[in-house]
């Protein structure tokens, strides 16, 4: 204690020295965290940095090998696509071929009933207007049977029909067996034997799409479309044969030339299920 100006006042050693000895050990704790090595603070940071490149790295390995398998898969897929189409081309050259000759053999059986039929009404006519004989017991009359099976000598002979529907089909077989130029030398021997027959259109269809399908020659295909077109006009076969025309002309890259069938497909036959494919075929010459 000292007196000043008369009063007492305490002295301030003891504080001082107490606050002293209590900041000591904080002032080195700071002092000795200044010397501490960057390189322990800094080794964390860098190992993360090296495992984030390498993570990086096989993701891009792993992502480049997916590219390769997704365009392998791709590749695959286009070639089983092409495959299937060729074998549905196949096919409806198949059910096509059969369903032509079914129509020519209903055509011919159906012919050949009413022929059939006409003798019989012919032969019932002349035996009713004829004068009765002196007896009855002398009248005799020919069976059903006799006069089903013994056609009229005006009737046409249908071994000419029957020979020709052989033909077609021995020639159509070879398409089916995938020998087109076969088939195109037996369309051609059928063409010389039966020029004006009921299948001649159909030979001359299949001709050509044989030259396209099996030799790629587009242009002795669109000479036998063109004859088809000048020959049968009335043909059922017309609609598929100017869309099959149109076809083998931009395969000879004129394009012009496949407008112009295309044009007179759509104008003539516009139901058609040919007018129908037409229309996109167009759509890409435009």
């Amino acid at each position: 204690m000292m007196k000043m100006h008369g009063r007492k006042t305490a002295a301030p050693n003891c504080s001082i020295r107490a606050i002293d000895f209590t900041m000591r050990p904080i002032t080195a704790a700071l002092v000795l965290s200044l010397f501490v090595p960057v390189e322990s603070i800094a080794a964390p940071a860098a190992d993360g940095a090296i495992n984030l490149a390498e993570m990086s790295r096989v993701v891009q390995s792993q992502s480049d090998r997916i590219s390769k398998l997704e365009a392998q898969l791709q590749s695959q897929g286009l070639l089983s696509l092409l495959n299937q189409i060729d074998a549905l081309k196949t096919d409806v050259a198949r059910l096509r071929g059969a369903q032509e000759e079914q129509a020519h053999r209903l055509d011919v059986a159906d012919k050949r009933t009413k022929d059939l039929f006409g003798d019989l009404d012919e032969r019932l006519k002349e035996i009713a207007n004829r004068p009765a004989p002196a007896h009855s017991d002398a009248i005799r009359l020919q069976s059903s049977q006799s006069l089903l099976v013994t056609p009229a000598a005006s009737s046409p002979p249908m071994p000419d029909a029957e020979s020709e529907a052989k033909a077609y089909e021995v020639a159509h077989a070879l398409i089916k067996a995938g020998k087109y130029k076969e088939a195109i030398e037996a369309f051609q021997s059928f063409l010389a034997q039966f020029p004006s027959g009921g299948l001649a259109a159909n030979a001359l269809y299949w001709i050509g799409i044989s030259q396209v399908t099996g030799l790629s020659d587009f242009r002795g295909a669109a000479e036998s479309y063109a004859r088809l077109l000048k020959e049968f006009p009335a043909s059922p076969k017309v609609p598929d044969t100017l869309l099959s025309l149109a076809r083998a002309q931009v395969q000879l890259e004129d394009k012009e030339a496949a407008r112009n069938t295309l044009n007179q497909l759509l104008a003539k036959y516009p139901a058609s299920k040919a007018a129908e494919n037409g229309k996109k075929l167009l759509a890409t010459l435009m």
